[in-house]
This record gives structure tokens, C-alpha cells and sequence, in this order.
């Protein structure tokens, strides 16, 4: 139960700060609704239990290789410089919906497995975290129910961050026309923000 506690805990601490997956939820939220929105956020929580469960597997390989989180932090600053570029720049603004939308829901799934897959910080993120609860006296002993336990707070976690995340979407949408047809910039900037964030950082050591 203590892992399962723990999983759930850091996967919310990972999602609800702005990141690729979650302001890609907010967005399908504003252009196609809560339900697809929804669909998006498993389909990446559920890649993220599989994160999860290599990082438990490659702990002691990870935490021997002091250099491959910087390694993993340069190859994702260019993704987010990238992103937020394109929402700058290139996005179209997204067109409020009244109504319910056809959503499909395999699209929608795949979608967030691919970006669970391209969120290139939440590797080196369960490495140290997993590798912490192994220091620490947390998980002592590793065997597969604790790998299950484990994972599968993660996905729960990571769900609810990123319902939350469509929630916020969906408000925009009902508060104010303005607001969401200017979330392409807003989500943009944000992104920029984390480029310079993480580069920053990297440029410091």
C-alpha cells in the first residue's frame, strides 16, 4: 500500500506542473471537449505505468550512469524550444466547441501513448525517484507485485494531474471565448519557459 501511496504521490507531483502531456490535454480540451481530452490522458497514463515499471528494472543501471538524466535534459530542451515555437508561430487557434464532437477514442489513445513516449524527462524523473525509494528503506525488496503496486499508482496519479489539466480546459472554455483562442500562445510561452528552464540548468554544471 506504501508504494502504491508513493506511485500515486510523484506521479502527481511529475504531472501537475505544465509539461508537454498535460498542456496537450488542456488544448484538446478547448478544441474537442472533456471526453477526448480524457482519452488523451490515459493513453498517456498508461504509457507511463510501463515508464514506470523500466525504471524500477533499470534503478541500478541509471544510478550507476551519473551522466544519462543530463544526457536525457539536453535532448529534451530542444523539444520543448521546438513546441513552443510552434505554438508561437505556426498553431492555428483553436475554435471553441459548443457542442459534443465525434472523438475517436483509439486516435485519441495513441495520441497520448505518442506523447507519454516523446516526454523525454519522465525517464531520468522515475529513475531517481524509484532509485530514491530504494536508498531510502521505502522498497527494499523488488519483486513483481511491488513492480504492479508501484506502477499502477503511477497511472492513477497521473490520470487524476491530468484530468485536472481537461477540467481547466473545459473552464476556459465556458469563462472566456478570448481566453481559449488565445491558449496556443499561452501554452507557447510556457514551453519556452521550460526550454530556458532546463537549459538554464544544464549550462549551470
Amino acid at each position: 500500500m506504501l508504494l502504491f501511496a508513493a506511485g500515486i504521490i510523484l506521479s502527481l507531483l511529475g504531472s501537475l506542473p505544465p509539461g508537454i502531456i498535460s498542456l496537450s490535454v488542456a488544448q484538446t480540451a478547448i478544441e474537442r471537449g472533456f471526453l477526448a481530452a480524457m482519452l488523451l490522458a490515459m493513453g498517456a497514463a498508461g504509457a507511463e505505468f510501463f515508464q514506470a515499471w523500466a525504471a524500477v528494472a533499470l534503478t541500478d543501471w541509471f544510478l550507476s550512469e551519473p551522466t544519462a538524466e543530463r544526457w536525457f535534459r539536453w535532448a529534451a530542451t530542444p523539444v520543448f524550444f521546438s513546441l513552443g515555437v510552434y505554438f508561437l508561430f505556426f498553431a492555428k487557434n483553436p475554435k471553441t466547441r459548443g457542442v459534443a464532437v465525434e472523438v475517436s477514442t483509439a486516435k485519441q489513445l495513441g495520441k497520448g501513448v505518442l506523447l507519454s513516449v516523446f516526454n523525454l524527462l519522465a525517464v531520468p524523473y522515475w529513475f531517481v525517484y524509484v532509485g530514491s525509494l530504494r536508498v531510502s528503506g521505502w522498497w527494499e525488496t523488488e519483486s513483481l507485485t511491488s513492480t504492479l503496486v508501484f506502477s499502477t499508482g503511477v497511472t492513477v496519479g497521473t490520470t487524476g494531474a491530468l484530468a485536472l489539466y481537461a477540467w481547466l480546459g473545459q473552464l476556459m472554455v465556458q469563462r472566456s471565448e478570448i481566453a481559449a483562442r488565445h491558449a496556443n500562445r499561452v501554452i507557447g510561452v510556457i514551453f519556452l519557459g521550460l526550454g530556458a528552464k532546463l537549459l538554464y540548468s544544464l549550462l549551470q554544471h
